[in-house]
């Protein structure tokens, strides 16, 4: 008897779980990928990412007032600078625009230019590349709208930047 009410408890247990799963799955909505090299310079200042084939921003989508979305952006990077010079690094902002208001959010953490994406390696060239990623979160303080997701690079010192074989994927 004791074994019985045991396995009933753990068979509760076990479907409770999986109702909590489910509700926390997310749905990936919007999803671009480029391949290939993006490269720029720090006279260049910040500049637009491409995120597709000639594709500067994603499709607009409606989010309701606050709703949270998440926006996973990868990219292979590489930082070319001066050799000997390991402290120069590629930031990016992933931005939504409200295209009803022109009203730009930097979506966090993204803001400023403290996050880097990826860094100088201390050899003259560009090598050292790496793959890597930066999940962003909108929604919260946002009115409601038809946004559209953009990202911006810039360098913190002299050299060049690149970005190649990128995707970007916005859930929620």
């Amino acid at each position: 008897m004791k074994f019985d009410i045991t396995l009933r408890k753990s068979a509760i247990a076990a479907v409770l779980g999986l109702l909590a799963a489910t509700q926390a799955s997310a749905d990936a909505f919007i999803a671009i990928g480029r391949p290939g090299n993006f490269t720029f310079s720090s006279a260049s200042g910040t500049v637009a990412v491409p995120i597709g084939a000639g594709v500067f921003q994603t499709p607009a989508f409606f989010n309701f007032a606050g709703q949270r979305f998440i926006v996973s952006y990868t990219a292979e990077c590489a930082v070319a600078a001066a050799a000997g010079v390991t402290s120069t690094w590629l930031d990016v902002d992933v931005r939504a625009v409200n295209i009803g208001t022109g009203q730009v959010f930097v979506l966090t953490p993204t803001g400023g230019t403290l996050d880097a994406l990826c860094t100088s390696n201390g050899t003259a060239g560009s090598d050292g590349w790496q793959m890597n990623a930066v999940n962003a979160i909108g929604g919260p303080g946002m009115p409601a709208g038809n946004y559209v997701v953009q990202v911006r690079a810039r360098l913190s010192g002299a050299g060049s930047g690149h970005l190649g074989d990128t995707s970007l994927v916005v859930w929620r």
